[in-house]
């Protein structure tokens, strides 16, 4: 695909990533990682609200009433949402807007030709993560 960005980290030498040795304390101010609202704002703004809303499974109405904090995000609309925005925080940093919108609903060989947006929906972010990392690292199937 064209249009692919030059990620400054790809083309350097990744550092590894050792686990942290000894105790890690999180600190008050980590429980405002909970709060699903900042990302589901990000992910409006990327979409727009019927976009949003169809590619999270849920009504337009019902979106609108997360942001404006009138109805609870429950547990697996919040996964959702977290997942959603993972996958566009990554796939644009490798592709531009436009491509990235099409990469999301195109068949990707990397993904078995399956959709991206379908098999986040049936499998979660994790193999789509995987596509995007593999195609930022050059791999192609």
């Amino acid at each position: 695909m064209a249009n692919i960005r030059n990620i400054g980290s790809a083309v350097r030498k990744a550092r590894n990533w050792r686990p942290a040795s000894g105790q890690i304390r999180l600190r008050p101010g980590a429980l405002e990682l909970l709060d699903i609202h900042p990302l589901l704002a990000r992910i409006v703004e990327a979409l727009g609200t019927n976009a949003a809303a169809r590619v999270l499974g849920a009504d337009r109405a019902q979106v609108s009433r997360w942001r404006s904090r009138k109805e609870p995000i429950g547990a697996e609309m919040a996964r959702r949402v977290i997942d959603l925005h993972d996958v566009l925080t990554r796939i644009l940093r490798v592709y531009d807007p436009d491509t990235a919108a099409l990469w999301l609903v195109g068949s990707e060989p990397l993904l078995g030709g399956a959709r991206p947006i379908d098999v986040m929906a049936i499998e979660g972010a994790s193999p789509v993560i995987r596509a995007i990392d593999g195609i930022a690292q050059g791999v192609y199937a």
